[in-house]
């Protein structure tokens, strides 16, 4: 699909960045994307705004303006559905821009599906919150449904906490953690930075930070009443702030002066937990990764991480900002990144996705923007500074059973807007060209036919996605079997693959049921 703009700004001054997407999980034609929306880039003056779409992004519209009661700026969006078609949006408040005195985190919520949102609740207040994260929980299965959860950074005295919020009560009222909870803002771990939180199928909270060169985790499985001491999910890793240079505090990639941070992104389905980051180890930042597939019990994954898109050679290029998903059924992975390089003659950015190329199989990037964008046009000045300009921190990504929509910061018409697109995420087998399957009457898409192997017929009756998936895996299968070479016996293993993850799926979906 061609790129789509969502915001349309009336000048340059009115930059877009730093942005987050969320899909209604009930109503996947809703979506609201929230963002930085600048006053003045030049003295690092912003608010927060946001815009929504009910037709599955086809067209986009701007929501109502936020109300600001003591405070004059709003930043760092983060935006979660609950299980009722309430969606929150959870801002950072501030004053006195460029210097931004924070205030604290405050929590809006809209019943229209982000057309226009409730005045703002606020849930802690101290001059050190920040960097907040939020995530509902809709699960059908889960027996905390209908739960919001929000997280973010603080300190007590000289050591940095990630305090936590949560409500049961679809925003009515925000408690800490505890069996009798109290205020909101209880301290979950100690030591780390950048939270992110996601919930699994199960109503599991998974929360990431980064701790030097260490990713950690802790993880709740009774709804935010408890979390667990923190788990190493990744340790020794080269974070792009230890790697190259800075200016005012603030890391800049070679050929590039907008500031950059080692931020981990998490994302989880049934048993699965994956954890992504930047990592400059190999001389350029590259995406690295860590799975678990036992809730984070233990990590399947090197204890450093692996490279999230294989040993695939980019050159020259940095990827960085990763933001990972999973469908909500089948547990596809998909993570979209920015690719910073030459091209061709001066440094510009391109925004990837990486999606499976088989179920179960590895990652593979292609390129989702339709032209490379310009990173020095129309950028903000990082807190006045015009030597650290300002992309955004994050940008956003989200997944439905269909697959992903990413929403980032773009300069093609001249300054910072909005633009997405829509990634599908049906996992697909390749066939090399000199294996050839013949179908008859065509099934795979809707089911029922008569299909030829090897010369032989095979009657298929109407199937569900499961079946239907297993039968086209059968199909590869099958005529691999009678082929020979490395690529025949690589179309047999990505074939019962894909059979053992749709098993494993459906079985789930099956168990869910009981």
């Amino acid at each position: 699909m061609p790129n789509s703009q969502i915001t349309h700004g009336q000048s340059p001054a009115q930059a877009r960045s730093e942005c987050f997407v969320a899909i209604n999980p009930l109503n996947d034609s809703q979506a609201v994307v929230a963002s930085k929306r600048f006053r003045d880039p030049h003295t690092y003056d912003f608010t927060l705004a946001s815009s929504y779409t009910q037709d599955g992004g086809a067209s986009w519209h701007d929501s109502a303006d936020l109300t600001l009661t003591d405070f004059t700026m709003l930043t760092d969006p983060a935006v979660a559905w609950d299980d009722q078609n309430n969606v929150y949006l959870v801002g950072l408040t501030g004053t006195n821009p460029p210097v931004f005195d924070t205030g604290g985190i405050v929590i809006y919520r809209s019943s229209d599906g982000g057309k226009s949102w409730s005045d703002p609740l606020a849930i802690h207040n101290s001059a050190n919150d920040d960097k907040q994260w939020v995530g509902g929980d809709a699960w059908p299965t889960s027996p905390h449904k209908g739960n919001v959860y929000a997280v973010w950074d603080d300190s007590e005295g000289s050591q940095a906490v990630c305090r936590f919020a949560c409500t049961r009560d679809h925003g009515a009222s925000w408690v800490g953690i505890g069996a009798t909870p109290g205020v909101p803002g209880t301290p979950i771990s100690t030591g780390s930075f950048y939270p992110e939180l996601t919930v699994g199928v199960d109503g599991t909270v998974y929360v990431v930070s980064i701790a030097g060169s260490d990713v950690l985790m802790v993880r709740s499985d009774d709804g935010g009443r408890t979390f667990t001491a923190p788990m190493t999910v990744a340790s020794g890793i080269t974070t792009l702030e230890a790697s190259y240079r800075t200016k005012s505090g603030w890391a800049e990639l070679p050929g590039a002066n907008f500031r950059v941070i080692t931020d981990p992104t998490v994302c989880a389905n049934h048993q699965s937990v994956y954890v992504a980051w930047p990592d400059a180890r190999e001389g350029v930042s590259r995406i690295y990764h860590a799975r678990s597939d036992n809730r984070g019990a233990t990590w399947a994954t090197a204890p450093s991480g692996e490279p999230l898109l294989g040993t695939t050679d980019f050159g020259a290029v940095h990827h960085f900002q990763p933001q990972i998903a999973v469908t909500r059924q089948r547990g596809l992975l998909g993570c979209t990144f920015y690719e910073l390089g030459m091209k061709p003659d001066r440094p510009r950015i391109d925004t990837m996705v990486a999606t499976p190329a088989a179920a179960g199989g590895q990652l593979v990037a292609k390129t989702l923007t339709d032209m490379p964008w310009d990173p020095t046009v129309g950028a903000p000045w990082a807190h006045a500074d015009p030597s650290v300009t300002f992309i955004g921190d994050y940008f956003g990504f989200d997944a439905d059973e269909t697959g992903f929509r990413a929403v980032w910061t773009d300069t093609r018409t001249g300054m910072q807007e909005l633009w997405t697109d829509w990634v599908p995420a049906r996992a697909r087998i390749y066939r090399p060209s000199d294996l050839v399957a013949q179908i008859l009457f065509g099934i795979i898409n809707d089911g029922g036919g008569i299909e030829i192997i090897g010369g032989r017929p095979h009657p298929v009756p109407p199937m569900g996605w499961a079946e239907r998936e297993v039968l086209e895996a059968l199909v590869a299968y099958l005529v691999a079997a009678e082929a020979e070479g490395a690529s025949a016996r690589e179309l047999q293993i990505a074939a019962l693959n894909m059979i053992a993850d749709v098993a494993q799926r459906r079985a789930a979906q099956i168990g869910a049921r009981e």
